[in-house]
């Protein structure tokens, strides 16, 4: 069994857009991506399929 391994961001998009407008934001929103970064880990069969799909779907 293989895994894949794929981050996620759950946090605000646009507060991060807000914040980094400013020169005093931009700090926080480097802390609110951390913070809001989710890392998931999936096991598969056969990882090699999977991307070979993946990249066909997406060139």
């Amino acid at each position: 069994m293989g895994k894949i391994t794929r981050h996620e961001f759950l946090g605000s998009r646009l507060l991060v857009v807000i914040l980094c407008m400013t020169v005093i934001g931009i700090p926080i929103a480097v802390i609110h991506l951390i913070e809001g970064l989710v890392t998931i880990e999936e096991e598969i069969p056969d990882p090699t399929a999977f991307m070979e799909a993946y990249r066909r779907k997406n060139p």
